[in-house]
């Protein structure tokens, strides 16, 4: 009878004690499984870290051509390449504006390669191999020397370079395409420029500050001198930096174009000299604040015609820049009918710098 009655008490004291041991187990277990999550972020907060600082960047777009994309990593790479190859010359790499500079060239270059075929326009491996020898060998080594002695020196100085700027062939061979693409569509838009225009023969005095004169306020002295009858040529040695007085203030014949800010004012609304040898019957114009695109430079000048020609051959210099012109005409169009987006802020172009600084410092 007392045998009956301990089983039941000794039952209920073992089954105490387990309980007691599968509670234990759950805080150990709860435990472990709270230092397993602990372990995990403090893992994951310097990973995480990493890639939103070094991997995430590198994979954002920052220029679309319809379906191309170009990263912030391949940017990367082509600034490494110039900041190489400035350092190599022993001039450290001013990036100033160049990142957004090196945006807009990869827009426009792709650009052109979409469109080239509707030109009829191709760049052969031939044509690429051909411009990378004469880039890295120089044309007269290529013509004079022995084929076999050629291209071992090539293959040398090739993996040289491309070892220096931290590119592969096919990036390399892909940045001289667009640069001969670009080359094939200027030369076909010229094709479109007549050689022979009508031209003004123009002289400038380009109006700097001059101690504590501003550059308008010497520009009201050149005209208030010219009205007194001081000579132009004089005002010219006068008031005018040394390489334009060399010149004697010429800028050569210009045809319309060149400058299209200036040219209702130099082709019409200023007259031509009544007697150019002598400078007689000039005028001279109001200074003219004028933006050079090609050169991005802001200059104020004072303008005065010459002689006028109803006909006269393009000089080399001014046809290129023609060309220059057309070739931004054209794109500014394809861009407006192709799916052009740039995506390049003060956060990215921050980005891209502190990765130069350190490729640099660790250099």
């Amino acid at each position: 009878m007392q045998q009956r009655q301990q089983d039941p008490q000794r039952r209920s004291g073992i089954s105490a004690h387990r309980s007691r041991q599968q509670q234990e187990r759950k805080k150990r277990r709860g435990v472990l499984l709270f230092g397993v999550v602990g372990l995990l972020l403090i893992t994951a907060i310097p990973a995480y870290g990493y890639y939103d600082t070094f991997v995430a960047p590198n994979r954002e777009w920052v220029v679309k051509v319809n379906d191309e994309t170009f990263t912030m990593g391949y940017l990367l790479k082509l600034l490494r390449m110039q900041q190489a190859g400035s350092e190599a010359s022993g001039q450290p790499l001013n990036i100033g504006s160049r990142p957004y500079t090196l945006v807009q060239l990869l827009s426009e270059n792709e650009v052109i390669s979409q469109a080239a075929p509707r030109y009829n326009l191709t760049v052969t491996d031939e044509e690429i191999d051909a411009e990378i020898r004469r880039r890295l060998l120089g044309q007269e080594r290529v013509d004079a020397t022995e084929p076999d002695q050629i291209e071992r020196e090539f293959q040398e100085r090739y993996r040289f370079y491309l070892n220096r700027i931290q590119l592969s062939t096919e990036e390399h061979r892909r940045i001289v395409r667009y640069e001969l693409l670009t080359g094939a569509l200027l030369d076909h838009l010229g094709q479109e420029i007549p050689i022979e225009q009508p031209q003004v023969r123009l002289y400038s005095i380009p109006v700097l500050d001059q101690g504590a004169l501003s550059a308008e306020e010497v520009a009201d002295e050149v005209r208030t001198q010219f009205a007194r009858g001081v000579p132009f040529p004089d005002l010219v040695r006068q008031y005018a930096p040394d390489d334009i007085v060399r010149k004697e203030g010429e800028l050569g014949w210009i045809p319309m174009g060149v400058s299209p800010n200036t040219d209702p004012l130099i082709f019409e609304e200023l007259p031509a000299c009544e007697n150019p040898a002598e400078w007689l019957g000039c005028r001279i114009s109001e200074p003219i604040g004028d933006f050079d695109p090609l050169t991005s430079q802001f200059s104020l000048n004072i303008y005065l015609v010459r002689e006028k020609s109803n006909l006269r051959e393009v000089e080399e210099r001014y046809l290129n820049r023609l060309k220059n012109r057309a070739l931004e005409e054209w794109l500014q169009e394809e861009k407006r009918i192709n799916d052009v987006q740039v995506k390049f802020d003060s956060y990215r172009y921050a980005w891209v710098v502190e990765q130069l600084t350190e490729s640099s410092q660790r250099r």
